[in-house]
């Protein structure tokens, strides 16, 4: 993987893939034990009737008595709804149940359901369900019957939060016990029907009820439950999966179009102080994301749009930095990213912008190098902010540096100390690893093409290399939890660093072995913690800026060339998460009520296009 006439990454880097194609690692099962049978990094596909209710009462007798009518407040039940899907990937070694850790109550129910383990004296933990803790589920399980139908009824109780790998009691005392403000407790009661011969759960019908003083004098009966029927079993990236993608871009870009089509609405306004241009930055977003779903540049809607977009003062360095990306796309030639990630491209070609464009994308990059942390001297350590300013944060960082990439693209010089300052504030606040270390699982395009394309029997190949610090990044400084959009928006700018200085012929440079380990301990992170039900990490971000997570994902791994991430395909895996949630006129819901459509339709379509640019290849 590298840029034009340039080394390429490291052998370890590489060396740390594992194969893509060898048949997932089941542990030896005895007779009579259930098992998933699911395809390589296929899915089960369910449809789903969940359902959240509550109500209050004066005593803790009386709540436990209650037929909840109500909508939970918030903080109780996440407003966005995860996708009825069980990919492969997501469970555990053995086959017989989920192994990634539900964030929110309606996965518990599905958790437990899939749970193949469950019989007999059964206890299940399920960690840091916010605002609860641990909860706890105790009871005995009969055996299944003849049919492979089985009843769950399961005691609930909740625990403190316990110490998890790569977290420090410290971290834990600060930022996640205060989190978990209710002791409750409950009951399970579930129905299950497992197919043997198919190896599936066919469906199951749960409710999960809890009960707890939600303040002095208040008690709160919590009751979810939900209704899954499966209704196929899928191979990996089949027909229906692609021919739902095509559609899923197309909608949102006809969604986008329509909402370009009328250039004065609110949300493509700026602020009339003049210190932030978050219209311009939304309106260049809709146009970066028009030109991904291969709608034309002469396109009178953007064509339009870019007319606006060229006329507006713009300010800020998201701003700066999209309206950077949104240009440099429309001079990209078509297929150009399926090229790059195939190696029959070694590098992006330069764009040739017209005299009119290039003195525009100067002019942005001139104002976007001034927005950065005025601490320190820029020279040796440099990060953006919005304006400049003392401050810092690895969103906006992230930012700042995509719009350098896409300038280079543009044929704009950015000097190499820039990408040297970057790559030494980026590095200095990866979070501490705190004595956890694993070996990167990761598998690039050339490998998984070349794999693919092996003879039966030939082709394999096993992990190398050795153990890594699991390092991931928070929101500002590594003092805080990291978690899954800020660790992909880290790794991926210390990517495009890596970049520059390669770029630069710097790539010797005494940083590099530094940025390398820093981009093998990002990955680590984000493979050990790979989620794509929730924003994985810090669970006080759990339900928040989800598009946003899996967009930066989406972005991490194009940008270093990553087809599998931890043995698991994160794009197949997000995408149908993704896909359910678009809705008939064409837009993606917001994970909140008052998200905005634009936001999380852009970040939607950019994921399932795979818009990033890869800046190395797989030469």
């Amino acid at each position: 993987m590298y840029p034009p006439s340039l080394p390429p990454l490291p052998a370890r880097f590489l060396a740390v893939a594992r194969a893509a194609l060898v048949a997932f690692a089941v542990a030896p099962v005895v007779a009579q034990q259930a098992v998933w049978k699911l395809p390589q990094r296929g899915a089960a596909e369910y449809r789903s009737a969940p359902q959240a209710k509550s109500g209050t009462a004066e005593s803790l007798a009386a709540a436990n008595k209650l037929d909840p009518k109500d909508a939970p407040p918030p903080g109780f039940v996440p407003h966005f709804q995860p996708s009825p899907w069980l990919c492969q990937g997501e469970l555990a070694a053995d086959q017989r149940a989920v192994g990634d850790e539900p964030r929110d109550l309606r996965d518990v129910l599905r958790a437990i359901a899939f749970d193949l383990r469950l019989t007999g004296a059964a206890k299940a933990r399920y960690r840091r369900l916010v605002p609860f803790g641990d909860l706890v589920f105790t009871g005995k399980v009969e055996a299944p019957a003849a049919d492979g139908k089985q009843t769950l009824r399961l005691d609930v109780t909740t625990e403190d939060p316990e110490v998890r790998p790569g977290e420090s009691k410290a971290l834990l005392q600060k930022w996640v016990r205060p989190l978990c403000k209710h002791k409750a407790t409950g009951t399970l009661r579930l129905t299950r029907t497992f197919d043997a011969a198919k190896g599936v759960v066919a469906d199951f019908e749960g409710e999960l009820a809890l009960v707890f003083e939600e303040q002095k004098g208040k008690f709160r009966k919590l009751v979810v439950s939900d209704h899954w029927q499966l209704v196929d079993v899928h191979d990996n990236q089949d027909a229906a999966f692609r021919g739902a993608v095509v559609k899923g871009i197309r909608d949102g870009a006809k969604w986008l179009q329509r909402e370009l089509g009328d250039l004065l609405r609110p949300s493509l306004k700026d602020q009339d102080d003049g210190l932030r241009s978050y219209g311009s930055g939304r309106l260049a977003l809709a146009l970066l994301t028009l030109l991904h779903a291969e709608v034309p540049p002469d396109d009178p809607v953007v064509a339009a749009g870019f007319d606006e977009l060229r006329k507006r003062v713009l300010v800020d360095t998201y701003s700066l930095a999209v309206a950077l990306m949104a240009l440099a796309e429309r001079y990209t030639p078509p297929g150009e990213a399926d090229l790059l990630r195939s190696g029959t491209l070694v590098a992006p070609r330069p764009r040739q912008l017209s005299e009119a464009d290039r003195k525009l994308a100067e002019e942005w990059v001139t104002k976007l190098r001034q927005n950065i942390d005025t601490r320190g001297d820029p020279a040796y350590r440099m990060a953006f902010n919005y304006t400049a300013g003392p401050r810092f944060d690895n969103s906006v960082n992230q930012y700042g540096l995509l719009g350098l990439y896409a300038a280079s693209l543009c044929q704009i010089e950015i000097p190499v100390t820039v990408w040297r300052a970057t790559a030494n504030y980026q590095l200095e606040v990866q979070c501490d690893d705190n004595n956890r270390e694993l070996r990167p699982d990761l598998v690039t395009y050339k490998e998984l093409t070349a794999l693919q394309q092996a003879e039966p029997g030939k082709g394999k190949r096993t992990t190398g290399g050795g153990l890594v610090p699991v390092r991931g990044f928070a929101y500002h400084m590594p003092d805080k939890p990291p978690y899954g959009s800020m660790t992909a928006a880290g790794v991926g700018s210390l990517v495009i660093s890596r970049f520059g200085l390669l770029r630069a012929g710097q790539g010797k440079a005494d940083v590099m072995p530094k940025i390398d380990a820093g981009i093998q301990s990002g990955f680590a992170w984000l493979g050990a913690e790979f989620h794509v039900r929730c924003n994985p990490g810090d669970v006080d971000h759990a339900d928040d800026s989800y598009y946003y997570y899996l967009y930066g994902l989406e972005r991490t791994c194009e940008l270093a060339g990553v087809a599998l991430l931890g043995g698991r395909d994160w794009y197949y895996e997000g995408a149908l998460q993704i896909l359910p949630q678009q809705q008939k006129n064409g837009a993606f819901r917001p994970e909140h009520p008052r998200g905005y459509l634009l936001e999380s339709t852009c970040f939607a379509v950019l994921f399932l296009k795979k818009a990033a640019l890869p800046p190395i290849t797989g030469g």
